[in-house]
């Protein structure tokens, strides 16, 4: 009586053992993708407000020309950041969302088996 190993069936074990942990990970790379790049398009607009506030420096004449333009640079830098605010609050809002769905399939996952046996 030798009982032979099924290697299909101990990867498929396998595979849905660490199946949650792989679509968590894989929601984390996106998550991270999305803050890295919103964090690029940041740093771009702090680069352009740094270029322009150089250029009003060098351009204007008078202090009134140049204190008008920083006010209006401001105004305009203030603006993205607010905009890029909402954003961060969007990514984080659907990144907590999509982590915490899978962190429910993955309990339900181990939960409806041991639900079955306990019945």
């Amino acid at each position: 009586m030798t009982e032979k190993f099924d290697v299909n069936s101990w990867l498929k074990t396998y595979r849905d053992a660490f199946a949650p942990a792989q679509r968590a990970q894989a929601e984390g790379f996106k998550a991270f993708e999305r803050f890295a790049r919103h964090q690029y398009a940041v740093a771009g607009d702090y680069l352009e407000l740094s270029l322009h506030a150089a250029k009003v420096a060098l351009a204007v004449k008078t202090g009134d020309d140049f204190a008008a333009a920083q006010r209006e640079l401001g105004s305009e830098f203030s603006t993205k950041l607010q905009k890029h605010a909402a954003e961060l609050a969007t990514i984080a809002t659907e990144t907590q969302n999509s982590l915490t769905g899978v962190f429910a399939e993955a309990a339900d996952s181990v939960a409806a088996p041991a639900r079955k046996k306990a019945a």
